[in-house]
């Protein structure tokens, strides 16, 4: 991405006031411009017919379609899109509902400008990033589901090595490669070694699905 570029950020809020708040938090970052702004999931599909932003957030329970339905439309259309979901509260059925639908983040409304910016960063990078305050949630969703039989989750196809198990514990606290690549004194391409490793293993194909295995299969603990 060309770094003298301004991202293109779309909102997709049905709360006039929360939706200009955020416009306005954002306006506070140099690095974006605001793309555009819809109040319902129909509303954001038909405006992103023929150009579509870098990145959207998008607010899950709305009128006429909500966040859900309208990020796997999104993303069926336009698989490279990328959609970080904002909501007022943590619930584990939307969150995990969100997730699945494709989005590679999950902000709470009470997000503040640091946090905003640490998401775009990473969103934009193709990385993917959570709000502290949701694992503990997302983690015991994902515990809950475990005793499900249907819907069998992957089996790692071969054992992690040390390194793969420490990569895999930082992507998971939403470090970049450049992070990884300091924190464990290695090459960046050396980490994107070790990840491609970890997609192959898991079996999956983001950064996202791999958080997602991590938890799901007691990889990553809180």
């Amino acid at each position: 991405m060309d770094k003298n570029k301004k991202l293109q950020i779309m909102i997709v809020e049905d709360q006039h006031i929360f939706r200009k708040g955020l416009i306005m938090l954002l306006k506070e970052i140099p690095a974006v411009s605001i793309f555009g702004e819809a109040s319902n999931g129909e509303e954001f599909l038909q405006m992103i017919e023929k150009e579509r932003p870098d990145i959207v957030f998008m607010d899950i329970q709305m009128p006429v379609m909500n966040g859900i339905e309208a990020t796997k439309q999104a993303l069926d259309l336009y698989p490279g899109l990328k959609i970080v979901a904002i909501s007022m509260f943590g619930d584990e059925e939307y969150l995990v509902s969100m997730i699945e639908a494709g989005v590679k983040g999950f902000l709470l409304k009470t997000v503040e400008e640091y946090e905003l910016q640490k998401a775009i960063d990473l969103v934009a990078d193709n990385k993917n990033y959570f709000s502290d305050e949701l694992l503990p949630v997302l983690t015991n969703s994902l515990v809950n589901r475990k005793s499900k039989p249907e819907n069998a989750e992957p089996e790692l196809k071969e054992d992690l090595t040390k390194r793969e198990v420490e990569v895999l514990d930082l992507i998971c606290k939403g470090y970049t490669i450049k992070e990884i690549a300091d924190q464990l004194f290695i090459s960046q391409r050396t980490v994107d070694g070790h990840k491609a490793n970890l997609f192959r293993k898991t079996g999956v194909d983001s950064s996202v699905k791999l958080v997602t295995f991590a938890i799901k299969n007691s990889l990553y603990k809180l």
